[in-house]
């Protein structure tokens, strides 16, 4: 009876060891069949776009079939994030963090690049300094944007508001390709962009660079687009996550060693995304000023979200701890 009770206790044992004392695996990557990338087609999202196109992450997902939406705008990324249509991708920081001060379950898990943001002006502009930009109409995509937010931060610093905040500078919301217009009217005198829309307007409209991408906030050091991700994603597929970091991170490394071949992927790729080509030299111009790196500060994006927070953008709350997650990357260095 004694030597039942001992052979049914190592079998219980074993049994309990090989099932995780009964609970199911979180690592269900091998149910997976398909992933859903997502990225947006500016060259701040780069690593996305050349690690499509070069078939890095495909390589990688080998046996999984990877899907890809692309998109105009974070809102709408986050969108699809949260209704199942993208697994992970890329995304401004913006949109990451509004959303998870709203209640959504998102991670940041890495940075793609930072800087790619810079302030232009006409190319017969006086403005030589941020005192200039007192009394003058500036330009922003949108407002609480993360090109909105890195020019009132820069504004800040230097003791400048716009109007509605109490201070002399007018603001104009409007996408960069309409921004163009408004400068050959002489309707705005600035306009906070990101790559390649600054390249973009030297070439078409003579525009000139007044804030470069490391004189702005945080030493240009604030991200120009994340790598995010769901909650639940990552906490079932972990191994895929990194995964998808580790191709970054490669794709990364590829375009500093490969930049001709790189700039010629992104062009292509642009192309076919939104039917406009840009020049090599409009990338290669674009792509001097923005950082590929997978680094992150958390401690930038916990100062984003106090201005977004200042500026009545977020309700409530702007305490983003446990939004970004860097275990996994470190998982993989």
């Amino acid at each position: 009876m004694n030597k039942k009770l001992i052979l049914m206790s190592i079998l219980l044992i074993g049994i309990l060891v090989i099932t995780g004392c009964g609970n199911k695996s979180t690592d269900t990557t091998a149910e997976v069949k398909e992933i859903t990338i997502g990225y947006f087609p500016n060259l701040t999202h780069a690593p996305g776009i050349v690690g499509v196109a070069n078939g890095s992450f495909e390589k990688e997902f080998d046996g999984i079939k990877i899907n890809v939406k692309t998109f105009p705008k974070g809102s709408l990324f986050m969108d699809a994030m949260a209704t199942g249509q993208v697994d992970i991708g890329y995304v401004g920081p913006g949109p990451v963090l509004n959303r998870y001060l709203q209640g959504s379950k998102v991670k940041v898990l890495a940075s793609a690049s930072v800087g790619g943001n810079v302030i232009v002006g006409n190319g017969d502009s006086k403005i030589s300094s941020p005192a200039d930009l007192a009394n003058k109409t500036i330009a922003t995509p949108g407002f609480a944007c993360s090109h909105d937010l890195l020019l009132r931060r820069f504004l800040w610093d230097n003791e400048l508001k716009m109007e509605k905040r109490g201070g002399n500078i007018k603001q104009v919301l409007q996408k960069p390709a309409t921004m163009m217009g408004l400068f050959k009217q002489g309707q705005i005198d600035a306009a906070a962009v990101s790559e390649p829309w600054a390249a973009v307007m030297e070439e078409k409209i003579g525009a000139k660079i007044l804030v470069n991408w490391d004189e702005m906030p945080w030493g240009g050091q604030m991200p120009a687009t994340v790598i995010a991700t769901t909650s639940e994603f990552a906490e079932n597929h972990p191994e895929l996550v990194k995964k998808f970091l580790k191709v970054n991170e490669e794709t990364i490394n590829f375009i500093k060693n490969n930049r001709a071949e790189s700039l010629k992927l992104m062009q292509q790729e642009i192309k076919r995304i939104t039917k406009q080509e840009l020049s090599i030299d409009i990338l290669d111009r674009a792509l001097t000023r923005t950082k590929l790196t997978s680094a992150i500060d958390p401690q930038i994006i916990q100062e984003f979200a106090n201005i977004s927070g200042e500026l009545g953008a977020i309700k409530g709350s702007t305490d983003i701890t446990g939004l970004v997650d860097t275990s996994f990357l470190a998982a993989i260095k």
